[in-house]
């Protein structure tokens, strides 16, 4: 069983104090951090690379769970929402949360979520071990689609459509752009909008704040905008 190394973050002291005996009662999981707020988090996260998952506390001061959960590179840290709010919870699985677990909650509901975060996480690293390869449904077909052969993928609401050099029209699937971004390798892909990842292969040019894709200019968003700037400054020659 892979060891699960996890942040707890909850302005609450009793609170912080519970979620941290359940982490350190649980085989396969590791506490290495526990945090009183959300820049604390932070501060973590910029201090190490191998936390798999944070639980996080929803209503804190200066910066909410939510806020801090939407900074995070998708996916990755996992996140486990803890919160006596419930309507908070459709915001929650906005930003792709493994779950939501409500207050008080007790040591069965706390293991029903870390088996869903071990799923996920056996997912993301199955994913990561086929790097060149994924499968999608189109039309009731499981199509493979060579990564090398994607140009760009864009996001139309609940549907993803999938744009390759091997086909005349995109191919279009049910699923978040957020969760196919989680699934594809960083080093090779990157969001550049809320509604375009591109394939960093497949970058023709780049002008002013717009990329050059198979001749079609893509708007590049002032949020992805200092990522994308740094990527291309370190292949400048």
């Amino acid at each position: 069983m892979d060891t699960l190394k996890c942040i707890a973050v909850d302005d609450e002291p009793l609170a912080l104090m519970q979620l941290s005996k359940y982490i350190e009662r649980t085989p396969g999981m590791e506490l290495v951090s526990s945090c009183y707020d959300a820049r604390e988090c932070i501060a973590e996260l910029d201090r190490r690379d191998d936390v798999d998952l944070i639980f996080l506390d929803i209503n804190m001061p200066d910066m909410s769970g939510l806020e801090l959960a939407r900074k995070l590179s998708p996916g990755r840290p996992m996140v486990i929402f803890t919160t006596a709010y419930s309507e908070y919870a459709i915001e929650g699985f906005k930003v792709e949360a493994v779950d939501y677990l409500m207050k008080p909650f007790g040591y069965e509901e706390f293991t029903e979520s870390i088996e869903r975060a071990r799923r996920r996480h056996r997912l993301q690293n199955e994913m990561s071990e086929v790097e060149d390869t994924i499968y999608v449904k189109d039309s009731g077909v499981m199509r493979r689609i060579l990564l090398s052969d994607i140009i760009m993928i864009k996001g139309l609401a609940e549907y993803v459509q999938i744009y390759i050099r091997t086909a005349p029209h995109p191919i279009t699937t049910l699923m978040s752009l957020r969760s196919l971004e989680e699934r594809l390798p960083s080093e090779r892909f990157m969001r550049i909008h809320r509604s375009y990842i591109v394939n960093l292969d497949a970058v023709e040019g780049v002008e002013h704040n717009k990329v050059n894709i198979g001749g079609e200019m893509l708007p590049i968003s002032e949020s992805y905008r200092a990522k994308f700037r740094d990527y291309v400054s370190g292949k400048m020659i």
